[in-house]
């Protein structure tokens, strides 16, 4: 999907979410490189500049909930291709973030990529804020009582503070190579910009570590926990596999074909063979309760 915007210095084609003639367009009228477009279709494309003859390629990797892979909170990434007189992005997804640019933000060329740039700073953090979140709630429900689900919840969230450090790492690198473009980063307005975009990065790194670290902890406290359980759980069954052996040991013993003390006296033998069992297990049960294994 094409949508055009003639701004005062230059224009803006936004394509969103293209298909094949899209993309043929993209070739035949804006002239854009086979090797660009390929480039464009890789959802693992990471974040880089590429100088051709007639344009420059940008691509930064933007946060994005995406139902349709393993991992649900991702990135994809986004492609900023300008020239003289016009500015292309092109995202396999819808990019929402595009939307929220201000008109009197997309003065110039530099400043208005650089505006694209920020908000992607922007969102990494809004994002982990609600990444947070469903850490949080997954810590609580564990709490209450260990499910495979809430597990599960905190492995997709470490996968997604994996992706999204790996993105804004990208996007910092690119950030450094455009202040080192000569011609870039021409005005005041373009250095503030890019200086606000590097906080942001630098806030969402500091942010995705510390998240990070809290994860780990509360990963490692609840394998401790279910290591533990897993152990007593253990203990319990072996000391009632011994208690339970005591009285088939007895009366297996009784059960042999040999002489044994008391077997002419039937009501005898067993009242006293009752009474045997009941003491081993009454002894048993009361050491292993005052040692809170059972």
């Amino acid at each position: 999907m094409f949508v055009t915007e003639k701004l005062k210095s230059f224009s803006w084609v936004n394509v969103g979410n293209p298909d094949h003639e899209d993309f043929e367009k993209l070739q035949t009228e804006y002239k854009i490189d086979e090797d660009t477009i390929s480039d464009i279709l890789d959802p693992d494309e990471q974040p880089r500049i590429e100088v051709e003859d007639d344009y420059k390629v940008i691509i930064v990797r933007f946060p994005i909930i995406n139902r349709e892979t393993d991992t649900l909170w991702h990135t994809e990434p986004l492609s900023i291709i300008y020239s003289t007189s016009r500015v292309i992005t092109v995202c396999r997804k819808r990019c929402d973030l595009l939307d929220k640019i201000k008109k009197d933000e997309k003065t110039t060329r530099e400043e208005f990529i650089l505006n694209i740039i920020y908000y992607i700073a922007e969102s990494y953090l809004r994002f982990l804020k609600e990444l947070n979140k469903r850490v949080l709630e997954s810590k609580q429900a564990l709490l209450e009582r260990v499910r495979r689900r809430n597990l599960l919840a905190l492995l997709e969230v470490e996968n997604s503070y994996t992706l999204y450090m790996a993105g804004i790492k990208g996007n910092v690198a690119v950030l450094d190579k455009l202040e080192k473009m000569r011609g870039f980063v021409k005005s005041e307005d373009a250095e503030d910009l890019l200086e606000d975009a590097r906080i942001e990065l630098a806030q969402a790194t500091e942010v995705v570590t510390s998240y990070s670290k809290m994860l780990k902890s509360i990963k490692e406290t609840f394998e401790s926990v279910i290591n533990m359980d897993s152990n007593m759980y253990v203990n319990r069954l072996t000391m009632w596999s011994i208690i339970l052996a005591v009285p088939t040991v007895v009366v297996g013993f009784y059960g042999m074909n040999m002489k044994l003390p008391f077997a002419e006296y039937e009501q005898t033998a067993s009242t006293i063979l009752i009474a045997i069992m009941i003491l081993l297990l009454g002894f048993a049960m009361f050491n292993l309760m005052r040692r809170r294994v059972v």
